[in-house]
């Protein structure tokens, strides 16, 4: 066969301009599903696990990065106290009651 006259199988490879891949990235920073992204760009889901898996990770994590901050500063900055408790339950391992570990402890008795 010659060049001219092979074809390949299926659908023609699927392929964003970096302005839409762009946009991906931002859609998956607001932690959109994989379908609801794949329904904005017009494409399936398949389609954007197989060959966009890469930009959607890289948006959840830039997601992420950006609520984490933003919590700690509302804890530091702004002194909030609800979410510096949450923090430290969180990340300090803190607990409301805290764990006596002396309560275990038989009572030492004197019988002289």
């Amino acid at each position: 066969m010659t060049e001219q006259t092979e074809k390949k199988a299926g659908r023609p490879a699927h392929e964003f301009t970096d302005e839409q891949k762009h946009q991906i990235e931002r859609l998956a920073e607001i932690q959109c599903s994989n379908k609801e992204i794949a329904y904005i760009m017009g494409c399936s889901v398949d389609t954007l696990r197989r060959h966009y898996s890469d930009h959607v990770e890289l948006g959840k994590a830039e997601g992420k990065i950006k609520l984490r901050r933003a919590q700690w500063r509302n804890a530091i900055e702004e002194n909030n106290t609800t979410m510096q408790i949450w923090l430290g339950k969180n990340y300090l391992e803190q607990a409301d009651q805290p764990i006596n570990n002396d309560d275990n402890q038989i009572l030492p008795w004197d019988t002289e």
